[in-house]
């Protein structure tokens, strides 16, 4: 459960014990003790080098015993996985609107991947629970069927993401290296939707369309709603760049609205922009948002996030830096980060304004890759309320653990 500490607003904290001893809490020990345990029983783990050959390949091992079932033989069923992830992290809250402190069990995940059909047919299913495992089933997360007639066409139907924020949203949350995504990109309130979407490949170009249903709720819905549809063109780059890495992602979602909708009601049109650059140790991100056509409050509003990381100790220890912005056409166009900065106990005006910044800096450390690390990081963020009373300046500390197969 979550606990709160509070103090005058305007009263900042000299001291920085209180954090220090906060992030030494027993979940996060015990999580970590746990995570550094798991190598030290069965190989040689140097804590300070890349991980060797030997000791990749053992828990790559440990790792398949998710795998149920594979057999490329079997006419029917080829393999059948299960999958699942943890994601708990404990976040501390110092700003001028007052503090806030908890351990939360971020992401708690469990399904499976089959295979069928010479590979042609994949099926996904996984629901989460909720903080504190209150309840083991909260809601389902990806639950659809994908079918690739060639190897450059997928046609997927069910509840998946649509194709929009090709790194922040797109891509898996074990993968990122920031606990959260960026503000810009939660406040457009983009979320799984149940849908059909149709995927390709040409020469060094890709594509998605898609169509998905407003009326989706904590399953598939009842499609009593309206509709939005996206289309996106993406471009590997890497030969041109000569790089490991050089994507180019260009995305658009329209919705329509209507009184029974869940999904997408803020905004008719959003557009995302995204390069993903990889070379060596160094890797890059800039993305960029923008969403039009809302109503009330939630006028026209623009954001993007560049993201730079460096491998310190390859495959073993990364470093990561993220600057964020956003500004919109209202004095209550732009929203605060929705995790934590909306657990100060004084935020003012709903934490809304109309220019945010925000700097974060924080380290990975690999286990075994972004199936199991240790994290941590801090984000300094400010918003301006536009004389509204929605100002907001304060600091939010984390760390935390990702396990995932």
């Amino acid at each position: 459960m979550k606990t709160y500490t509070t103090r005058p607003t305007g009263v900042r904290r000299s001291s920085v014990a209180a954090p220090v001893y906060r992030l030494t809490k027993a979940p996060l020990l015990a999580a970590a003790g746990a995570a550094f345990a798991v190598p030290s029983t069965s190989l040689a783990f140097d804590p300070f080098s890349t991980p060797s050959a030997e000791e990749t390949a053992q828990l790559d091992a440990w790792w398949k015993a998710f795998t149920l079932y594979k057999n490329d033989d079997n006419p029917l069923l080829q393999e059948f996985k299960l999958r699942g992830r943890y994601q708990g992290q404990y976040y501390w809250v110092d700003s001028d609107q007052g503090d806030a402190d908890a351990w939360e069990d971020r992401r708690s995940r469990f399904g499976f991947d089959a295979k069928l059909l010479d590979k042609k047919v994949e099926v996904r299913l996984d629901f989460q629970s909720n903080d504190s495992f209150e309840d083991t089933y909260d809601r389902l997360v990806d639950a659809y069927v994908k079918y690739r007639p060639t190897d450059s066409l997928a046609i997927t139907v069910g509840r998946m993401k649509p194709s929009i924020g090709y790194y922040d949203f797109v891509q898996s949350t074990n993968a990122q290296p920031t606990f959260e995504r960026s503000q810009i990109f939660n406040q457009l309130r983009v979320d799984r939707a149940t849908g059909l979407a149709v995927d390709g490949k040409v020469g060094k170009f890709s594509w998605v369309t898609g169509v998905y249903s407003n009326d989706t709720d904590r399953e598939f819905g009842t499609f009593g709603g309206a509709y939005s549809f996206n289309a996106g063109v993406g471009y590997d780059a890497k030969a041109d760049f000569g790089w490991d890495r050089a994507d180019f992602h260009l995305d658009w979602l329209h919705s329509g609205h209507d009184k029974d909708d869940y999904l997408f009601t803020r905004y008719d049109d959003i557009v995302s922009a995204t390069f993903w650059g990889q070379e060596g140790q160094w890797g890059l991100v800039v993305e960029g948002f923008h969403g039009s056509g809302g109503g009330g409050r939630d006028e026209d509003v623009f954001g993007f996030f560049i993201q730079p990381t460096y491998d310190l100790i390859p495959k073993r220890l990364q470093l990561v830096g993220r600057y964020s912005f956003a500004t919109g056409d209202g004095l209550d166009s732009v929203v605060r980060q929705t995790r934590y900065e909306s657990e100060a106990p004084g935020l003012t005006g709903g934490g809304r304004g109309d220019e945010y910044h925000a700097l974060y800096l924080g380290a990975q450390y690999f286990i075994h890759g972004d199936k199991l690390k240790l994290m941590a990081g801090a984000e300094y963020a400010d918003l301006d309320g536009a004389g509204n009373g929605g100002d907001y300046e304060g600091t939010t500390f984390l760390t935390g653990i990702r396990f995932s197969f």
